[in-house]
């Protein structure tokens, strides 16, 4: 299990409207617009579609994703969207480069990805971490759900090195594009739910 430092729990770094908070490899933080493009670059290419299941119409085509994700993250306002959705980026801390995005929205369920040259290096526990982390000290929710296709080993593991643990749900979950995956559920809980300064305005 991840064991963060404190200052992933610190709750003081968030101003100007945008959330933020570390792990050992990643910097989270609030998406601008300008993220979200680069975040849906980062989850276009058919290995992560094979388990998100975006509609066509949210997708990067393959000849931009290149281009975007050589941009540098963070730049512009703080996305703010509904005001039970709330998107991360995550960045490299070594390269500053965008790594992955992670979203926790509703009742407490998160779920997220990596980029495709940070895959398969250890960084899923981080990104999943790190969202537990913003749900419980910056949303201050008791409980954040996630979930998993069965057979998406990498994504579970993740999941449980981050200290979720197995949950009940549902054991199928409809994807945007309309397909029907059998599911595992997990959840990470805090006896100590906290929000931060800027919740309530993001």
């Amino acid at each position: 299990m991840l064991s963060l430092p404190a200052r992933a729990r610190r709750v003081s770094g968030c101003r100007g409207g945008r959330h933020a908070l570390s792990t050992p490899r990643l910097v989270l933080q609030t998406a601008t617009l300008i993220d979200l493009n680069m975040a849906a670059a980062a989850a276009s290419d058919p290995e992560a579609q094979r388990w998100l299941g975006w509609p066509p119409d949210r997708l990067i085509m393959e000849g931009h994703r290149d281009r975007l994700l050589a941009q540098r993250p963070g730049r512009g306002r703080p996305y703010r969207g509904p005001d039970d959705d709330f998107r991360l980026i995550a960045m490299d801390r070594r390269s500053g480069g965008l790594a992955g995005s992670v979203y926790v929205h509703g009742e407490g369920e998160a779920g997220g990805f990596l980029a495709p040259r940070f895959r398969a290096h250890g960084l899923g526990t981080e990104l999943f971490a790190g969202a537990a982390a913003f749900a419980h000290d910056h949303l201050g929710m008791a409980v954040v759900r996630a979930g998993a296709e069965i057979s998406n080993s990498p994504s579970i593991g993740a999941l449980l090195s981050a200290g979720f643990v197995p949950a009940e749900g549902l054991g199928e979950h409809e994807l945007p594009d309309g397909r029907v995956i059998p599911s595992r559920w997990f959840c990470h809980r805090s006896d100590q739910p906290t929000r931060c300064a800027i919740t309530g305005g993001r």
